[in-house]
């Protein structure tokens, strides 16, 4: 099993952060940067470098609605497709909110949502939803959408697939992670019959607690 760990940032990582890690998903704040932007991020990046998008909510919370199809929701996929090329990203999450709901309008609007998302070789597009979703719907849903689920790297069961994602907020009374909860990441991951996990580190000490986790799947802690 090989492992990707990286942080959630804004911008694309630095000189240090990339020295140590070679995974970092990005999520754009607004203006979203035009695609020669993110050209230029990636330019600037070493060769081999991997990256995340994280679908700014705009591309799919339109001021009409979450998932209405509309001239908004129209220009946030096109971004999207323009975005995760200029990037040459490996993986694109879109992490819906608790407004997109189980009930069956919102599962339309899902999967017509999805079916406009780019597909190329080598991005694999993860559907992380928050709100009342259970883990087993998720990938479930996922499955019939032709995407990935994401997952709690700590709670979650890790789903199947050749390719997971899993992520790790620090929200509530979860700050941090800590040194053995990374172990039990690590060994949850190992023990399912995945090639490649990315797993996407979103808190106060992301940088430290990604290149940690990273160290312990690589036998250097």
């Amino acid at each position: 099993m090989e492992l990707l760990a990286g942080a959630l940032l804004e911008r694309p990582p630095g000189p240090k952060y990339s020295s140590e890690l070679a995974f970092a998903e990005l999520a754009p704040q607004n203006p979203l940067p035009k695609p020669g932007t993110l050209a230029k991020w990636r330019k600037g990046l070493p060769d081999g470098f991997e990256l995340g998008l994280r679908a700014p909510e705009s591309t799919w919370n339109p001021p009409d609605g979450p998932l209405r199809t509309g001239a908004a929701l129209d220009e946030g996929v096109s971004w999207l497709s323009e975005a995760s090329e200029a990037l040459g990203a490996s993986i694109l999450v879109v992490a819906t909110g608790p407004t997109v709901t189980t009930g069956a309008r919102d599962r339309n609007r899902l999967r017509a949502y999805f079916d406009r998302l780019p597909r190329r070789d080598g991005l694999t597009i993860v559907w992380r939803p928050t709100g009342l979703w259970e883990p087993e719907t998720v990938q479930s849903m996922a499955r019939s959408l032709g995407i990935s689920g994401g997952f709690d790297a700590v709670n979650d069961p890790v789903p199947e697939g050749g390719v997971v994602y899993g992520s790790l907020l620090a929200e509530g009374l979860r700050r941090s992670f800590s040194h053995a909860q990374l172990i039990d990441v690590l060994d949850k991951l190992r023990a399912s019959d995945v090639d490649r996990a990315y797993v996407s580190v979103d808190s106060p000490q992301s940088f430290r607690e990604a290149r940690l986790l990273q160290a312990l799947s690589e036998g250097r802690e």
